[in-house]
């Protein structure tokens, strides 16, 4: 690929993870607007489609943001190496998959605490 090729990748890859990252973020509000305004009227079997639902979704949109962030860091890489004058990071020293992978735990990390928010609704402690 030419340097013109990898500036487009990175361009277009930064577009597709920020995409993701967003409809990880619509998933979980409106997951969470479900949880708090019905979540200890629902049924175990809504309940379980609910979260089912959730779940695969917000993994393919987790996958999809770790993929665009895994493409992102490649693009710049390559765009570093053919086109010197741009002064990237020095990839040398860092693996690709640090950063598509701390996000894609950070990102889980906020799913589960969205599971955990409609949990604590559902069964709240009786003080």
């Amino acid at each position: 690929m030419t340097a013109s090729d990898w500036v487009e990748m990175y361009g277009m890859a930064s577009s597709t993870g920020i995409a993701n990252l967003a409809v990880l973020i619509t998933l979980m509000s409106g997951y969470l607007v479900v949880a708090y305004l019905v979540g200890k009227r629902l049924t175990r079997t809504q309940i379980l489609v609910t979260n089912a639902l959730y779940l695969m979704s917000a993994l393919i949109a987790i996958s999809g943001s770790f993929q665009a962030t895994l493409d992102f860091h490649i693009a710049r890489k390559e765009m570093a190496l053919q086109i010197p004058q741009l002064n990237l990071f020095n990839y040398a020293e860092q693996s690709i998959y640090l950063w598509p992978s701390i996000i894609a735990i950070i990102n889980g990390c906020l799913v589960v605490a969205s599971l955990i928010f409609m949990w604590q609704v559902r069964h709240p402690k009786e003080s």
